[in-house]
């Protein structure tokens, strides 16, 4: 009966023992695993930036934190991506990783389509939506200028008052942008288009812009300019010039 007993007690000393013994082993797999997770093995050692070309790497490296080569496992796309797509000229980011070493980052970038000035011989640049790119010392060829505004915040702000200018700038055609020096909004008339110091080009609300430009073209290509005052093309398929 007492050796029963300690056999007993010996089996059961020894299923303790198991147990104890891959409790250890499955504690030490474990904190292998996290410390080879968490090492420089599997990092984001190679990070490949497609689609910037007026963001600096840089920066995109700097707001998402990729560039302190952190643990591939650590790396969160959906909030790395959004912390790009802060950045003043980024409209949209997508970050993916790839083990053991990779994290890809693919934007795409905003495009300029009107400047307002920003001070001294400086001009900001707008995207559709009215976001400020960049703050530059003169305005590239193709940029209509909004004038009338108040100087525009710092870059990644946004413009405020100027939905019908970005509308008529987005609808404005190419090839009367060397023709029109100005956008603005007027009182009562609302957009207006200066083509010279002396001729503005009443465009009134923004219903029907690309048949006002049509009509704007036309008279362009057809009429001499000289002696008139105001085009108004708030009815396009009626023109009225003034002297």
């Amino acid at each position: 009966m007492i050796e029963r007993r300690v056999e007993v007690a010996r089996a059961a000393g020894r299923r303790r023992l198991r147990v104890v013994v891959i409790a250890v082993v499955l504690a030490v797999v474990a904190g292998s695993l996290f410390g080879l997770a968490h090492s420089s093995l599997i990092s984001a050692r190679v990070v490949r930036i497609v689609g910037a070309v007026e963001t600096p790497r840089a920066a995109i490296l700097a707001v998402s934190g990729l560039g302190r080569d952190p643990p591939l496992v650590d790396v969160n796309t959906l909030a790395d991506a959004r912390a790009i797509e802060r950045l003043p000229w980024i409209k949209t980011a997508k970050v993916s990783v790839s083990f053991p070493s990779s994290v890809r980052v693919v934007v795409t970038e905003r495009r300029p389509i009107a400047a307002v000035p920003a001070g001294t011989r400086r001009v900001a640049l707008l995207d559709a939506t009215g976001r400020v790119l960049v703050d530059v010392d003169h305005r590239p060829a193709g940029i209509v200028l909004f004038t009338g505004l108040a100087r525009p915040p710092a870059p990644g702000g946004s413009v405020r008052g100027a939905a019908a200018l970005l509308a008529a700038a987005a609808a404005l055609p190419t090839s009367l942008l060397s023709r029109i020096a100005t956008l603005r909004l007027k009182p009562v008339l609302g957009i207006v288009a200066d083509l010279d110091p002396s001729t503005q080009v009443i465009l009134g609300t923004t219903a029907a812009l690309p048949a006002k430009f049509v009509a704007l073209a036309t008279v362009l290509s057809d009429v001499s300019l000289q002696g008139i005052a105001t085009i108004d093309l708030r009815a396009p398929s009626d023109p009225v010039l003034t002297p």
